[in-house]
Parts: structure tokens; sequence; C-alpha cells
């Protein structure tokens, strides 16, 4: 019971410093906008997060949606990971509504994913932090309705130690 209260403890405690957070975000983006006078005003603008709960049972907190103002017009898509351990292998799921699949550029690292799409007002852009070391060489990608999909295999820990005789 104690150590269930203290998750929540833990998980309210950073829900509240991220609230925080989006409110300083929020409160600068209206500055800027009504500063800026901008053609913004006339556009939806989504945000959010989602509270996942760890194998550990810490919190983990993702956010999505349109971060218009921080690169020139382009908006953060919305993008989930799905780290599958028995089969080796990170899904990532981005949602790039309105552009067609030669309008995506998708770049691979081991532990990042940028993508960026335009397609006449819809603009993308999101640099990925991945869940896990992927081999990027094995990237597989398929963009259909919207929604791409790709799926990597998770690079294999075959940094094993060894002892080292001293003589």
């Amino acid at each position: 019971m104690f150590n269930n209260h203290k998750r929540l403890r833990k998980l309210m405690d950073e829900l509240d410093r991220f609230i925080d957070s989006i409110e300083r975000e929020l409160e600068q983006t209206i500055k800027n906008i009504f500063e800026s006078r901008s053609e913004l005003l006339n556009k939806p603008m989504v945000y959010g997060f989602s509270v996942k709960i760890g194998p550990e049972g810490e919190p983990m907190i993702q956010t999505f949606g349109d971060k218009i103002l921080r690169k020139e017009g382009f908006r953060e898509p919305i993008y989930d990971q799905i780290v599958d351990e028995v089969k080796r292998e990170l899904k990532l799921i981005i949602e790039l509504p309105g552009v067609e699949k030669e309008d995506i550029k998708l770049e691979s690292f081991d532990n990042e994913v940028t993508v960026s799409a335009e397609r006449g007002e819809r603009r993308y852009a999101a640099n990925i932090k991945l869940k896990a070391p992927v081999d990027s060489k094995s990237a597989f990608a398929v963009y259909r309705n919207g929604i791409l999909e790709v799926t990597f295999k998770l690079k294999s820990n075959t940094n094993k130690g060894y002892t080292i005789k001293i003589e």
C-alpha cells in the first residue's frame, strides 16, 4: 500500500511539473502570436500529452501536437512508439495527414528519427528520440492513409563484458 502511494505521489509531482511547463510554454506562444500579429490566429492549434506508467512504475509523459512557432511554420506530428522485446523491434507510428509519400523525408540514427513533410499549407517536422537504440539499416517504412509506420530491429546487446587478465 505504501509503495503504491509513493508511486502515485511521484506521478502527481511529475504531472505538476509538466503542467507548469505547459502553462509557461502556452503563455509564451500566445504572447508570440499576438506580438507577430500572425496569420496563425486563423489556424487550429492542437497540443496535448499522454501519460503512461513504465515497466518499473515510473511515469512517462510524452507531448504531441502543433508547435507551430518553434520552426518556421512547421507543426510537430502526433506520434507513438511501441517496443516489442519479444520480436526485438521498435515500431514508430507518425500521423502525417494531408501529404503524399513523395513529400516525406525520413532519416534515421541509432537513437533518433528526423521526419519532415510539406504539401501546400501542411508542413510537419520533428526530431523524435527513440525509446531504445535501433539498427538504422533495418528500417522498413509504409505510408497509408496519412499514417507513416516505421519498423526497426533493436540493436543487439553484443557488448558483453569479459575478464581481463592483469600480468
